[in-house]
């Protein structure tokens, strides 16, 4: 251990009380260290320029000549006296302000002449020496190893402390690297984040913290989770109101002490958080600090006796049956998926399986539902994979995942995965294989360790392409439709729908509608078959077809697009003559369910699992020309009679609480099975990256 030393450094103003703390871990650690303490005042220049637009300053009261007004002046004199070979001062002349925060942390680079973990430690962050000795020890079991990154307890009051990660203050991305291997010339490239740079081979600079880092699952597995102690004090907020123009932040503080509510959003009463972290009790999580604030005697006291016990550093004991679903396809679309996991969500929130199930919210597009938790994360970037897996990974490792699902082709990197197959459209009707979300597709269900689908023709196609599954470890679970939103309408309902949407003639509706496998062009070349056009027009609702492409048809008559509510499409559906739905290829085909509860007529094929879902209630045509007689034959009172008669049996086959139950029992199941093996199977990934900087 002796060969490889610890230099920790600490940029500091007014320290207190924190600052006092880390002389008793240091007098306990078993391995050469140095502590570089550079004192002073940061002009607002370089990484913290930003706060001058909001009204950063740095007011008089807050320094003496540059120096502290608290006493850790001179208490760093008298740490300086008693330990004279292990601790290095740097302060500018009286009155001057170091230029900005990163020529702080770079004073004492040139005297450090030797390899040696180089260890950020702000007076106000509380490591205990065995979490010290543990690092030091993943070093040096790991010489390859170029840094290290780690959560925190990140206290915003003397008991309240974020609960929530990826987000303000645990931004994996940039928070928090506190350690890097060093070599003499290397350098900072920055302080907000930190970013230690060294020269590479071929003659750029690169990141030293993402060369070949220890990541933050690596650190916390050895109970490497430090505590922060970064807005716990009047001083504090005051310091930030100023410095970094926080705008009412020791009131805004004050009140956030005042709350007992169990869980609240620190935007709520930090106005410069805009994201959904969450701050909790310190009871809740069974945490037990390093450092508590005494209401007898106003001051803060230091409970070194845990030292041994690393108490302060354990992640809190979570449940280990929890269910994470990314709803990021709810940032994608609004179509049949989306419709699909907000009725399953909403018939769960019912139950007390709601209590088991963490959505993954992407940007505040999930619907909001009473009873089910959410995780706000950024929204979804389609190419951005990497990271994004990464950020899943830490979540289902906050959360204690017992199993991960996705709501399309997401996935974490080593925990179960279980996936819901909606339609094997991409790989049937040979789309482009290497987009990124048809590559995502692919990885995950190379990968995932569970499956189910949402009909038998699906689950044949999954099976064809992917013949490494078991059909009988495969289930169907069919889809639904809302039976609260698509029903028959009144007289008086169809009329406002013709008065707003200006329709004056019988029409046939096409949803989703689109060129290719949604087979449009069958609807058109039908059209134009029949000899009667101009009494009737055709809406089209959703899909891909353009206006531009409307205005190349040859037709009698009138086709055009409109965009509907779903009150607004169930007296569309009420309304039409029929609808038209000639897809060669669905999943499932929602909408014909949605058609039929509205007493909608319905024209579609018997391909793919289109049959599964319409039975004897439809008219099924394979070609234009039937397409053309079926238009006419449904608009005959006999016809129409049998199909709403036929209508009722099939739609009770569906219903949304039929399919929440069979989907949660599968995933009870799934959970089940995962928490009696002694192991899951491990994916583990690299997020250690090499990043080029530009030059210094």
């Amino acid at each position: 251990m002796s060969k490889l030393p610890i230099h920790f450094f600490t940029i500091v103003l007014n320290g207190k009380p924190f600052i006092d703390y880390h002389i008793e871990v240091f007098k306990r650690l078993k391995v050469p260290w140095h502590w570089h303490i550079i004192e002073g005042v940061a002009s607002l220049t370089h990484d913290t320029a930003w706060s001058l637009s909001q009204g950063g300053r740095v007011p008089t009261a807050l320094h003496l000549d540059g120096l502290a007004i608290d006493g850790t002046t001179q208490s760093l004199d008298f740490l300086k006296i008693q330990y004279p070979e292990n601790i290095s001062i740097y302060r500018k002349p009286r009155g001057v302000f170091w230029d900005g925060k990163r020529e702080m942390i770079s004073a004492p680079l040139p005297f450090i002449k030797e390899q040696a973990l180089l260890w950020q430690l702000d007076s106000d962050e509380l490591w205990t020496p065995e979490q010290i000795h543990t690092m030091h020890r993943m070093f040096m079991d790991e010489p390859e190893k170029t840094a290290a990154w780690f959560w925190c307890w990140y206290f915003v009051g003397a008991e309240k402390v974020i609960s929530t990660r990826n987000c303000y203050a645990q931004n994996p991305t940039q928070e928090w690297n506190r350690v890097w291997r060093y070599q003499p010339g290397m350098f900072w490239a920055s302080h907000e984040p930190p970013v230690f740079a060294v020269k590479g081979q071929n003659g750029n600079y690169l990141n030293v913290g993402l060369i070949n880092c220890f990541n933050h699952k690596e650190t916390e597995a050895q109970g490497l989770v430090f505590e922060h102690y970064s807005y716990v004090t009047r001083e504090q907020l005051e310091f930030k109101e100023s410095y970094y123009g926080y705008t009412g932040a020791v009131e805004s503080w004050r009140q956030l002490q005042k709350s007992t509510a169990p869980v609240v959003k620190l935007k709520e009463y930090f106005p410069w958080v805009s994201d959904e972290t969450e701050v909790s009790s310190i009871q809740q999580y069974g945490l037990a600090p390093l450092a508590t604030f005494n209401k007898t005697t106003a001051t803060w006291q230091f409970d070194t006796s845990k030292f041994n016990l690393q108490t302060s550093a354990k992640a809190p004991s979570l449940n280990q049956g929890k269910i994470v679903i990314d709803g990021v396809f709810f940032q994608l679309a609004k179509t049949g998926i989306a419709r699909l996991w907000q009725a399953v969500l909403t018939c769960w929130a019912e139950t007390n399986f709601a209590e088991q199930i963490v959505i993954i919210d992407r940007n505040g597009t999930a619907p909001k539902i009473a009873g089910i938790k959410y995780r706000m994360v950024s929204e979804y970037v389609s190419g951005n994979q990497e990271s994004d897996r990464a950020m899943l990974n830490d979540i289902c490792h906050e959360e204690g995942a017992a199993l991960f699902v996705s709501t399309y082709y997401t996935r974490p990197y080593d925990f179960p995965v279980f996936q819901l197959v909606y339609d094997m459209i991409p790989e049937v009707v040979g789309f482009d294989m290497s987009a990124p979300d048809w590559v995502s597709k692919k990885y995950a269900f190379e990968r995932a360790d569970h499956f189910a689908c949402i009909s038998d023709h699906t689950k044949g196609d999954l099976l064809r392409f992917y013949p490494r599954l078991n059909a009988t470890d495969v289930p169907v679970v069919y889809p639904a439709y809302d039976s609260r939103t698509f029903r028959p309408s009144s007289n008086q309902e169809i009329i406002e729908f013709h008065q707003k949407h200006a329709v004056s003639l019988p029409y046939f509706l096409m949803v989703g509608a689109g060129i290719g496998y949604k087979n449009a062009q069958c609807l058109f070349e039908a059209l134009a078959k029949m000899p009667i056009q101009h009494g009737i027009e055709v809406l089209l609702v959703g899909g891909q077809i353009s206006e531009m492409d409307l205005a190349c048809l040859k037709l009698g008559c009138r086709i055009r697009k409109i965009s509907l509510d779903d009150s607004e499409l169930r007296a569309a559906y009420a309304g039409a003559i029929a609808l038209v739905y000639p897809s060669l290829y669905e999943g499932f085909g929602l909408p014909v369910l949605e058609a039929l509860a509205c007493n909608c007529p319905v024209i579609t094929t018997p391909f793919s699992s289109i049959p599964e879902v319409a039975g004897d209630a439809v008219l099924y045509v394979a070609n234009a020309k039937q397409l053309a007689d079926a238009l006419a034959e449904v608009q005959k009172p006999s016809v129409r009679e049998r199909l709403m008669l036929a209508a009722p049996k099939q739609l009770g086959k569906f219903s949304w609480q039929t399919t929440a139950m069979q989907l949660k029992n599968i995933l009870l199941q799934v959970v089940d099975n995962s928490l009696k093996e002694t192991g899951w199977k491990s994916k583990m990934y690299q997020d250690s990256i090499m990043q080029d900087l530009p030059q210094s």
